[in-house]
């Protein structure tokens, strides 16, 4: 038993996601009072979305899609087709519906710290008939594009391994030893580049998303950036954690 616990302990490097994930959570809230408290940095930030504004308004057109498509309805529709094509590729609801938790367990954090910190919208948004009814702190589309984002990494990773014959697209790796005595496998380092391109073309999506809710000026800065470093670190952590237990029943149905 002693064996089999020392196989199923996280490594180094899921130890310090999990650690700085917890430190991040605990800290944002902190952040968000302090925002409520202070003057100055409001008042930068206003000035920020002031000179945002008078940009040509075909950013603020695009912005406007960003708003319906990364809006609670949006994320949700975006999120189904997603699994669609999901299933598609591991033929397993299972593993759809872990992926989609992995993807959306932000959001009932965020949520929460909307309605804990209570941060009042910009002044800027006070005209805007895009402007949701809840806080503003931190960003809930931003954090709806996190979670699509991440839902399309998790299915572009899966088709991956369905690529390389694994039917059931999920992680194979059995920790840091596992991962060195892989990285020399060619079809390692064809899933590592499907998750790396996905990766980066999903933080492209995130950053525009960010920058549009700021382009209607219903965000703050310190509001889009609060949710684009906390919500990825959350589904991480969520998915190491999947990912553990599902190792360790493996490892215990074959014993």
């Amino acid at each position: 038993m002693g064996g089999m616990r020392s196989k199923t302990t996280y490594d180094g490097r899921a130890r310090a996601v999990i650690t700085l994930t917890v430190l991040v959570c605990l800290l944002v809230p902190v952040f968000g009072f302090q925002l409520c408290r202070s003057t100055v940095i409001p008042a930068a930030e206003t000035r920020v979305l002031i000179s945002l504004s008078k940009w040509p308004e075909v950013f603020h057109d695009c912005s406007a899609m960003f708003a319906f498509m990364f809006s609670t309805g949006g994320c949700v529709a975006l999120l189904a087709m997603l699994g669609i094509i999901d299933f598609r590729f591991v033929r397993s609801l299972r593993t759809v519906l872990g992926d989609i938790i992995v993807a959306a367990s932000p959001i009932v954090y965020v949520t929460g710290i909307k309605w804990l910190v209570e941060r009042p919208r910009p002044i800027t948004a006070a005209q805007s008939n895009l402007l949701p009814s809840d806080p503003s702190f931190p960003s809930g589309h931003t954090a709806g594009a996190v979670i699509v984002a991440t839902m399309i990494i998790l299915t572009v990773r899966n088709a991956a391994y369905r690529k390389m014959g694994d039917a059931s697209g999920q992680y194979r790796g059995g920790g840091e030893a596992s991962a060195r005595s892989t990285s020399d496998n060619a079809e390692q380092n064809i899933i590592a580049d499907y998750t790396k391109r996905a990766v980066l073309v999903c933080a492209i999506l995130v950053v525009a998303v960010a920058a549009s809710r700021l382009l209607l000026g219903v965000h703050f800065p310190t509001d889009v950036c609060t949710s684009a470093i906390v919500c990825p670190l959350i589904s991480y952590t969520v998915w190491i954690i999947r990912e553990h237990l599902r190792l360790a029943k493996e490892q215990r149905n074959n014993a």
